[in-house]
């Protein structure tokens, strides 16, 4: 299979070498129309001085004697047949001496150039090339039109060929030059192309850490900083599945250790089978089937594959029932529990097992985190599209640099957040899910040593919710 660079190299050398040939064919071409143009113009020049000088020896002579041998002298000086008639078409020179006295127009020549003295025509003059062709006569004349002027001379052609020559040669070397130059930049094209090809080979057999050095910002550099981005976003989905499944291992691994070990006591009769044993295997189980529950909803969301059934929903009605089976824990804890619905709300089309799972999680959270004679505060309001609900507790806080990853899986802020605390670690992922699911968001807003507000919005009416 030939490689890229051979393919732009043969491509380059085949455009160069059109181009080149066709721009010395034009520039043969316009050269030898011009120079045969040059040498035309000097010919007439040259015809009509002859014309001219005959001219002036006829009206001194007031006749043609002794013109043959002036003719002769002209044909040895410019290499070309010369030929005279007088105003009777009679020949009356000739360079070759070979037509004396014949009628020019059994020669097929044509008219030639006049010949006058005192504003009187008396002759006619032609020029006739040596290389030109014969006629019927024999005497090497050609068509009317070649006879006329002469073409252009064994040295003048000589010269042609020489510049034509020349253009060739500068032809070919600029040729060479332009591939050379073509073969670099195809290198400097194909070499980060290569660098992509081996960092693609060299993530797919994981090492992901593996980066292209960016050297230029045309498109290829931009490809190379895509390609950058791509290995990050790669890097780090692996560094996170790598972390999901210790904290997965680590999850199950508690209630497991807790339930093999009551069950080992029990059946080696360290322990009773009390209720008190047995209820805590049930916790354990429950915790466990939790934690898998949580799991697979969270899974389905984050795959866009979770099925919403869609109802016409009171949202103020569906928050304060949920709020209503939190109170008993709230006041257990001594923790203000209150609502503020702030105007009057419409109706919102959402999954109402999967938004009562959102408030649950939420007040659970704030619960945990909101000591004795704390007090958490439930707001909504309808702004806009959408209707807004916070829940503002009065804990500990969190951290500045923990609140941007509240939302990820088996993510605790420190030790305000242990295992010990209760919960699975994917409450505030679930959360995040299930609102975006809905088409809404949410976020949150902390201060150390003051509380945490948990914020979401959803869509009001049917128009922007995800089935």
């Amino acid at each position: 299979m030939r490689s890229l660079s051979t393919k732009l190299a043969g491509s380059l050398l085949l455009i160069v070498l059109i181009c080149v040939g066709l721009m010395i064919l034009l520039t043969s071409f316009l050269n030898t129309r011009e120079f045969e143009q040059f040498v035309l113009r000097g010919n007439q020049m040259y015809t009509q001085s002859i014309a001219e000088n005959l001219g002036d020896y006829y009206e001194e002579r007031s006749n043609w004697e002794g013109v043959q041998q002036l003719i002769e002298n002209i044909s040895l000086s410019n290499a070309s047949r010369v030929l005279v008639s007088n105003s009777s078409n009679i020949i009356v020179a000739d360079s070759e001496n070979k037509l004396l006295g014949e009628s020019i127009t059994g020669t097929g020549l044509g008219s030639g150039t006049a010949i006058t003295a005192s504003g009187l025509q008396v002759g006619s003059l032609y020029l006739v090339s040596a290389s030109s062709p014969g006629t019927g006569q024999g005497h090497g004349m050609g068509s009317p039109m070649q006879q006329a002027m002469p073409v252009i001379s064994v040295i003048d052609e000589d010269f042609l060929n020489r510049i034509n020559k020349s253009i060739w040669q500068m032809g070919l070397i600029a040729a060479l030059v332009a591939f050379g130059v073509g073969v670099l930049l195809t290198r400097q094209i194909t070499r980060p192309i290569k660098a992509l090809n081996s960092g693609a080979i060299r993530l797919a057999d994981g090492q992901l850490d593996y980066r292209v050095k960016v050297k230029t910002n045309d498109e290829i550099g931009q490809l190379a900083t895509s390609f950058n981005s791509l290995a990050d976003s790669l890097e780090k989905g692996e560094k996170a599945r790598r972390q999901m499944t210790a904290d997965i291992a680590h999850e199950l691994k508690t209630p497991l250790t807790v339930i093999e070990g009551t069950v080992d006591g029990i059946l080696d009769g360290v322990f009773e089978a009390s209720p008190e044993h047995l209820n805590s295997i049930k916790d354990q189980t429950a915790m466990l089937t939790r934690l898998i529950k949580d799991l697979r909803d969270l899974s389905l969301a984050e795959s866009g594959q979770l099925k919403l059934n869609l109802e016409p929903l009171d949202f103020a009605a569906l928050l304060r029932s949920v709020v209503s089976q939190y109170q008993i824990k709230a006041v257990e804890k001594k923790i203000n529990l209150v609502i503020d619905e702030q105007g009057s709300m419409p109706e919102i089309e959402a999954d109402r097992l999967r938004i009562e799972q959102v408030i649950a999680n939420l007040l659970t959270n704030a619960i945990r985190h909101t000591p004795e004679s704390g007090q958490i505060l439930l707001s909504v309001k309808f702004e806009g599209q959408d209707i807004l609900t916070s829940i503002a507790d009065t804990g500990e806080g969190i951290d500045a640099g923990d609140l941007p990853h509240i939302f990820e899986r088996f993510y605790r802020a420190g030790d305000s957040r242990a295992r010990c605390e209760g919960g699975t670690g994917l409450g505030l992922s679930i959360v995040k899910q299930m609102i975006e699911a809905h088409g809404g968001r949410v976020w949150a807003e902390s201060h150390t040593g003051k509380g945490t507000v948990f914020s979401f919005s959803l869509p009001a009416g049917y128009a922007n919710t995800r089935k």
